[in-house]
C-alpha cells in the first residue's frame, strides 16, 4: 500500500507544485505496485491510463522507429513518467521496462486530470515534460538528429518550437517557401503532391511517424516545398529553423553526409512512385534532378 511519508518533501520532484491537499488525493488513489527484473510495465501503443512514480529501482526506455528498437533513457527513483499519454489520452510512444526490480506508485490517469483542473502549474510542468521527453527520444531515433553531439541536441530542444496540428490541418503546403524542418513527436502525416494533370487530383507519395522529419529536402534543394504534409490524426511536431539546419550541416560532418543521404534517399523513393503516373522524365525533373551533386553540397558546407 501507498506511504504517506513517500509524498512528502522532495521524494518526488514533479509533484512540488502541489498543494497539500491535492498531494493528499494523489496518495489516496496511488497504489504500490512491484515489477520484477525485465518485466514490461508500459508496451510502446499501449493505452496511457496510470501515471507512474518511481520509488526503487531503475527502468530503461525504448523505443521503435522503422525496424531497429533504440535505448532513448532511462528513469530512476524520483521520477515521473507516462505523463504524455495521460496528458494526451493518447497511446505510449515508448517502452517502460524494468532493469532490476522496482517498486512503483501508479495514480489512475483520472485522477491526474483532476489535479490537472485544479493546479495550473502542475499541468503546465507535466506539459513541458511531457514536450522534452517525446521530442529527446525523437532526436535520439531519428538516423540524421542521431549523428549531432548530445550538447548539439539539447540546444536544438531549448530553440525549436513546440507545435500541435489538428486531424485534417496542413503542416506544409506544396509551393510554399521553406523557413522550418520538422521533427514528428507523435501522430502521423500524409505526403502528396498536386496531380499536373487533375486540378483536384493528388499523389499519394506516403506516411510518416515519430520519429520522421519533414521538409528536409528543400533544406537541401533550395527550392520551395515540393510536396504537402496532412495530419492523418492530431500531431504533435518539433519545428527547428533552417538556418540551424545549415549551420549545423557545415559544423558536423556527419550530421551533413546523414541529411544529404536521406534527402538523396527519399528523392529516389518519390520518383519510383511518380514514374508510374508521370513518366520517368517528368518524375526525375521532380525529383533527384533538384538536388546538387554531393560534390557541391560538400563545397558549399566546406566538408
Amino acid at each position: 500500500m501507498a506511504n504517506h511519508e513517500d509524498f512528502q518533501g522532495n521524494a518526488f520532484p514533479d509533484l512540488r507544485v502541489l498543494y497539500p491537499d491535492e498531494l493528499q488525493l494523489l496518495f489516496s488513489s496511488a497504489e504500490l505496485i512491484s515489477f520484477k527484473a525485465d518485466e514490461a510495465v508500459i508496451e510502446e501503443g499501449q493505452k496511457g491510463e496510470s501515471l507512474y512514480l518511481v520509488k526503487s529501482g531503475q527502468l530503461l526506455v525504448n523505443k521503435r522507429h522503422e525496424d531497429n528498437v533504440y535505448e532513448v533513457g532511462s528513469i530512476t527513483p524520483g521520477d515521473v513518467f507516462g505523463e504524455a499519454s495521460v496528458l494526451y489520452q493518447g497511446t505510449a510512444g515508448a517502452e517502460v521496462r524494468a532493469i532490476d526490480d522496482c517498486e512503483l506508485y501508479v495514480v489512475p490517469a483520472e485522477t491526474v486530470h483532476m489535479l490537472f483542473d485544479s493546479n495550473e502549474r502542475f499541468l503546465r510542468a507535466t506539459t513541458q515534460l511531457a514536450e522534452r521527453r517525446a521530442a529527446a527520444s525523437a532526436l535520439a531515433v531519428n538516423p540524421v538528429f542521431s549523428t549531432l553531439p548530445m550538447a548539439v541536441r539539447e540546444v536544438a530542444l531549448y530553440n525549436a518550437k513546440y507545435v500541435t496540428v489538428k486531424e485534417g490541418e496542413v503542416i506544409i503546403h506544396e509551393g510554399d517557401e521553406a523557413s522550418f524542418m520538422f521533427l514528428i513527436l507523435a501522430g502521423r502525416v500524409e505526403i502528396s503532391l498536386q496531380h499536373p494533370s487533375e486540378l483536384d487530383g493528388k499523389i499519394v507519395v506516403t506516411e510518416r511517424g515519430s520519429g520522421d522529419e519533414l521538409g528536409e529536402i528543400s533544406v537541401i534543394t533550395g527550392y520551395p516545398h515540393g510536396a504537402t504534409v496532412k495530419a492523418l490524426e492530431s500531431v504533435r511536431v518539433l519545428a527547428l529553423r533552417n538556418a540551424c539546419i545549415s549551420a549545423w550541416s557545415g559544423r558536423y560532418s556527419d550530421f551533413g553526409y546523414a541529411l544529404y543521404g536521406q534527402v538523396y534517399h527519399k528523392l529516389k523513393e518519390n520518383r519510383a512512385i511518380l514514374r508510374a503516373v508521370l513518366g520517368d522524365k517528368e518524375a526525375r525533373g521532380m525529383t533527384i534532378n533538384t538536388i546538387p551533386s554531393l560534390e557541391e553540397y560538400k563545397l558549399k558546407h566546406h566538408l
